[in-house]
């Protein structure tokens, strides 16, 4: 308007900064180019143009503008960094992983894996001198009067044992010696002597916990002391024996002492036919029994013999007189029977002991007795003493069983033959029955008599016939009669034979 002033463009003082055009975004002094304050040299220019030209590929005009070059930048650090973090966390994850495999950590779900197996002892058995032996973990060693509470013990690959050579009444067994147990003692004063003392024969007593395990020595042997793998070798039942803390007079030799499994029982103990019994002084297995029947010894049709065969071993150093050895047959009606020379020694027996029993020597021996035809069973039992009135005894139970007759009821028709048995025995071999009897012709003819005419029976199968006295066939004069022994294999035992003759049948029982 007129009258008024013009305006002028707003001055901008020479110090302040220019804003940007707000229509065009460019700067007001746009011939101007701003520079940055320091840039780059041609070198590292040269270095970092394949990274610029590979960005400026994805990222076209925004790399070309600088102000959106810092952005790329930041975001490109940004996705290295989630990356990094990434594989950081996936590898704890798999070492983590790896250390649960290779070491799991006892948790409720692993309970069932940390549970004890079987130990050995359910799962193995050894076998010595036909007698099982379950092995079981030793707690007490005796040697004479010196006993020992036996702990655990690992000798090392060099034979060196972690022992306290003071504890003289400790025994150390070496873990894991089932079969052959090995175990040290402490090479103290008292140990030495008790260990030179054992001679052969000398019984030692290992208790554990399946029972006490009886071991008689064997011999004594040398090793090297750094070579105890001979001594764990558990091929065989036995105990190995050892002091520890003492080389040797060589200084790497070690003394051993080597005693066998025994399956023998202890005196007063009721055992069995066949098994061992210790009596201190000696030892003694009775072998077999039989009963030997009268008729064929001469004694009267009310008596027989009963023998025992015995094995008899001196375990002493000093001579024992064998005539004051006692023995004695018990029924089962609690009646006593003595030792019988006449018995003893009758039917192909080997007569009761007698004369010296010198140290380690083994005698065999036949105790006989004198005994009734009806002498209860079923079983006996026969008893040993080294001396009349000693307390300790062998006591050894033996099953028996008469031999018994029994003809059967005589046939309703007229028969025409009466038959009688005399004696049936078994012979000595114990492989034959031997049947002694009569046959008496009651008809008025002449009576034939063959093999046909009588048989014997057992199992359900037929007897051989071996021999027949006098040979058949036979001949029988009317009202004669005529004695005859029969011969046959033994019957298979467990129930009774049957022997027929002609239209008669007996039955023989105690096979």
């Amino acid at each position: 308007m007129p009258g008024e002033p013009k305006a002028s463009a707003p001055r901008t003082p020479a110090d302040a900064t220019p804003e940007p055009d707000a229509r065009s975004g460019a700067w007001e002094n746009a011939d101007e180019e701003i520079k940055p304050a320091a840039g780059p040299s041609a070198a590292d220019r040269s270095a970092l143009q394949p990274i610029i030209d590979a960005l400026r590929v994805p990222f076209g005009s925004l790399w070309d503008d600088p102000r959106g070059r810092p952005l790329i930048l930041v975001s490109l650090l940004a996705l290295i960094a989630v990356c990094g973090l990434s594989c950081f966390v996936l590898s704890l994850a798999l070492i983590e992983n790896v250390g649960r495999t290779a070491a799991p950590v006892s948790t409720a779900q692993s309970v069932a894996q940390a549970q004890p197996t079987l130990p050995i002892t359910a799962a193995l058995r050894v076998v010595a001198n036909d007698t099982p032996v379950p092995p079981g973990l030793p707690n007490r060693l005796t040697i004479r009067n010196l006993t020992f509470d036996v702990v655990i013990a690992q000798p090392n690959d060099k034979g060196e044992w972690a022992i306290d050579p003071a504890a003289a009444q400790i025994a150390y067994w070496a873990a894991g010696t089932l079969v052959n147990y090995v175990i040290g003692l402490p090479a103290t004063e008292g140990n030495q002597t008790a260990v030179a003392s054992l001679r052969h024969g000398d019984l030692i007593l290992l208790d554990t916990s399946i029972g006490t395990l009886r071991y008689r020595v064997s011999h004594t042997q040398t090793v090297k002391f750094d070579e105890p793998a001979s001594l764990l070798d558990q091929s065989n039942p036995q105990l190995t024996l050892m002091l520890l803390g003492d080389s040797g007079a060589g200084g790497d030799l070690r003394e051993v002492v080597i005693a066998t499994y025994t399956d023998e029982s202890t005196a007063n103990s009721l055992t069995t036919l066949g098994a061992a019994i210790n009596l201190g002084d000696v030892r003694v297995r009775t072998l077999s029994a039989r009963l030997v029947p009268g008729a064929n010894v001469g004694l009267p049709a009310d008596q027989n013999y009963y023998q025992v065969n015995v094995e008899i071993s001196s375990l002493i150093t000093r001579v024992l007189d064998a005539a004051q050895f006692t023995a004695q047959l018990v029924d089962a009606s609690g009646a006593r029977y003595p030792v019988s020379e006449a018995a003893s020694g009758a039917d192909g027996g080997l007569g009761w002991t007698r004369g010296a029993l010198s140290p380690g020597q083994t005698i065999t021996a036949t105790s006989g007795f004198q005994v009734p035809v009806n002498m209860p069973g079923p079983r006996l039992e026969w008893n040993f003493a080294t001396e009349a009135n000693n307390p300790y005894i062998a006591r050894v139970t033996l099953p028996y069983e008469q031999i018994v007759i029994e003809p059967t009821a005589r046939p309703t028709e007229a028969p025409i033959a009466e038959v009688s048995l005399l004696n049936v025995s078994i012979s000595p071999e114990g492989n034959e029955l031997r049947i002694v009897g009569t046959v008496r012709n009651l008809t008025s003819r002449f009576l034939p008599v063959s093999l046909r005419d009588f048989s014997l029976e057992g199992g359900g199968n037929l007897t051989a016939l071996n021999a027949s006295l006098p040979a058949l066939p036979w001949s029988i004069t009317p009202g004669e009669t005529l004695a005859f022994q029969l011969t046959f294999s033994r019957p298979p035992g467990g129930q009774p034979a049957i022997f027929r003759m002609f239209d008669q049948a007996f039955e023989i029982s105690g096979l």
